[in-house]
C-alpha cells in the first residue's frame, strides 16, 4: 500500500499532538518536523531559513490541508494503517531524547535553529564556538527574548544526541 506524505504528516501530528492554530502551535509543528528529519525520519520536507529558524512552505500547505481544511478526510483515509513497530520505537526514542523540549516552543525553536545553522553555515563548529557563530544569524526568540549562550550550548548538546540511526 502506498501512503502519501500528507497521510504520514496527519499521523505524525497525532503522535506528537501537533496543531496549526496559533503562532506557537505552528512553530511547534515546524520545529518538531524539522528535528524528526534531523533525527533521520524522512518525512519529505525541505527547509530554508526564516525569521523563527528552519521553515518549510510545503509543510505549511500540507499542515493546513491535513489539520484544518480536510482533517476529516485524512482521519478516515489514514485509519486503515499504523506506523511500524520500528517507527514507533524511533518516535519513543526521539521523545525521550528531546524530553520537555517538545512542549516548549522556545526550546524547540532554538534546537532546530542551532541544528540548521550548524549544518548549513557552520558545519563542524564546536560546542564552544557555536554561541558566537549562531548569534550572527539569530539573537532573539520568536517572542523577543534574547537567546543566551548557555541556552545555545544546551541546544547544541541536544542536537548531538539526535544523530540519525
Amino acid at each position: 500500500m502506498q501512503v502519501d506524505t500528507r497521510k504520514i504528516l496527519y499521523k505524525v501530528a497525532k503522535v506528537f499532538d501537533l496543531k496549526r492554530g496559533s503562532t506557537e502551535e505552528r512553530l511547534k509543528l515546524q520545529k518538531t518536523v524539522y528535528l524528526l528529519q534531523a533525527y533521520g525520519l524522512r518525512l519529505g520536507y525541505g527547509f530554508s531559513w526564516y525569521r523563527y529558524g528552519p521553515y518549510s512552505q510545503d509543510l505549511v500547505y500540507d499542515a493546513y490541508t491535513v489539520l484544518a481544511s480536510e482533517s476529516e478526510r485524512y482521519e478516515e483515509e489514514s485509519s486503515s494503517w499504523q506506523f511500524s513497530g520500528n517507527t514507533i520505537e524511533r518516535f519513543d526514542s526521539f521523545k525521550e531524547i528531546c524530553g520537555n523540549v517538545l512542549s516548549d516552543p522556545k526550546k524547540l525553536e532554538l534546537a532546530a535553529s542551532v541544528d540548521f545553522v550548524r549544518k548549513t553555515w557552520h558545519n563542524g563548529a564546536t560546542r564552544s564556538e557555536m554561541p558566537s557563530l549562531f548569534k550572527t544569524h539569530k539573537q532573539r526568540y520568536f517572542n523577543g527574548d534574547p537567546i543566551q549562550d548557555s541556552e545555545i550550548k544546551v541546544a547544541f548538546d541536544l542536537i548531538g544526541r539526535l544523530k540519525p540511526s
